[in-house]
């Protein structure tokens, strides 16, 4: 694959049937799905990759805003996402991961979660993210940084391209 608008079709591609099989309709209910992510747009040029989280009641602390925990959850599940596509059929795991909170977000928000890759290197990959609320103006609300590793000679099977192909 040469020519970049290739790259970014296959970039494209590869993270949307990631979702699929972490979130979709027959994706088991894990955190991935029950936090019911959209897909907005990817960058192969940048190293960027944007997804939306609308807030929904489960997700709220006692003190009725977006539970903090889940608001890295979502930077995590989108750094993976990107570094899973980097990173091929290769595993991947979070190494570290460090969140910043801005802005309270609250019920019925729409998490506009855009990261990009400041590094990614055979092993390690890093990255750097914002939270903007879409419905308040772009509103920041949460950055964040995380460094993930690629597990050579462990395959991951998101990214599996025999079952890709079938589905």
């Amino acid at each position: 694959m040469d020519n970049l608008n290739e790259k970014q079709k296959h970039m494209e591609e590869r993270i949307k049937y990631v979702m699929a099989r972490l979130s979709g309709k027959d994706a088991p209910d894990r955190i991935e799905k029950i936090m019911n992510p959209h897909f907005i747009s990817c960058s192969y040029e940048e190293k960027s990759l944007t997804i939306a989280y609308d807030v929904v009641e489960w997700e709220l602390n006692p003190q009725g805003a977006f539970h903090g925990g889940l608001t890295t959850t979502a930077f995590d599940n989108v750094f993976g996402l990107l570094t899973h596509f980097f990173a091929d059929e290769t595993y991947v795991t979070t190494v570290e991961i460090s969140t910043h909170f801005h802005k309270a977000i609250q019920l019925g928000d729409r998490m506009v979660v855009s990261v990009k890759a400041t590094h990614i290197g055979k092993t390690l990959a890093g990255y750097t993210g914002e939270l903007r609320i879409a419905n308040r103006d772009n509103l920041l609300a949460a950055t964040a940084s995380t460094t993930f590793m690629m597990l050579h000679g462990k395959k991951s099977e998101l990214l599996d391209t025999q079952n890709q192909n079938n589905n």
